[in-house]
């Protein structure tokens, strides 16, 4: 559906992976295996930070298997844009009656992971990045979980930041993220921006949208059902994205059980 009226080809590969019809390792077309096996130099190479339009940058993302790898590619690409940097640092606490739980689990130790659905300890913005929401603050007004939104200004309490569209500014707060489904034995509660940086992101959280180019970093096996052929659709074109990988063929998870016949 995204593919361009002239990208027939393309459109067609997609649906072979999606279906697993090119069998389960694929080899990746040229063109979309760069000699350069760097998903910043890909994405970003061509552009100049110091002028480019935050809808130039809207339009591109690095796409990661893990959470991980994807901030820390956020935050090595935000080294590149103009201006001061502003750290945010959380505050964390467990939610228990027992008071041995907060001896036991340190606020160090809490500081140091990033659960699936939380901001990270430390979140790091210059004005101008590309961010996107983790919670939904206001569905009626469009600010919804995977908003994608402009930083205009940095506070300390509050960040203000507007529509990719530039038509109307919101104040984003900081807020009590609870996470209860965990295999922790405790409660968790970190105090923070409920969002993140948003040049790269997890295939899974790219659902729904479409760049005009991307990166795919598959350093680590795609192991889910058809999230090879997700990552790839987010483009439009052959010309539109990149591979970055240990070896030109990569192996496609899809579960022919699952469809119906």
């Amino acid at each position: 559906m995204r593919a361009l009226e002239s990208e027939r080809d393309f459109g067609a590969w997609l649906l072979d992976i999606g279906e697993k019809k090119s069998g389960s390792a694929i080899q990746l077309p040229l063109q979309c295996y760069p000699s350069i096996q760097d998903p910043i130099h890909q994405l970003f190479s061509d552009i100049e930070f110091s002028s480019v339009t935050p809808q130039e940058l809207k339009g591109r993302a690095i796409l990661n298997v893990n959470n991980e790898r994807s901030m820390e590619i956020n935050n090595k690409v935000l080294e590149f844009m103009p201006g001061n940097e502003t750290v945010y640092k959380a505050d964390d606490m467990i939610i228990s009656e027992d008071p041995q739980d907060k001896l036991t689990f340190p606020e160090e130790f809490l500081n140091s992971f990033t659960p699936i659905g939380l901001s990270p300890y430390e979140l790091k913005f210059k004005i101008g990045c590309i961010i996107m929401l983790l919670r939904n603050l206001a569905p009626s007004k469009g600010l919804c979980n995977g908003t994608l939104l402009i930083v205009t200004k940095l506070q300390q309490n509050i960040i203000p930041a507007k529509s990719i569209d530039g038509t109307e500014t919101f104040l984003i707060p900081r807020i009590s993220l609870i996470l209860s489904q965990t295999n922790m034995p405790f409660k968790f509660k970190r105090m923070q921006f409920p969002i993140r940086l948003a040049f790269s992101m997890t295939i899974n959280k790219s659902q729904g949208q479409t760049f005009e180019k991307i990166c795919l970093v598959l350093n680590e096996t795609v192991f889910s059902h058809r999230k090879l052929y997700v990552g790839l659709s987010k483009a439009r074109s052959f010309e539109s994205v990149s591979v970055v990988a240990p070896k030109c063929e990569i192996f496609n998870c899809v579960y022919e059980e699952v469809f119906c016949d």
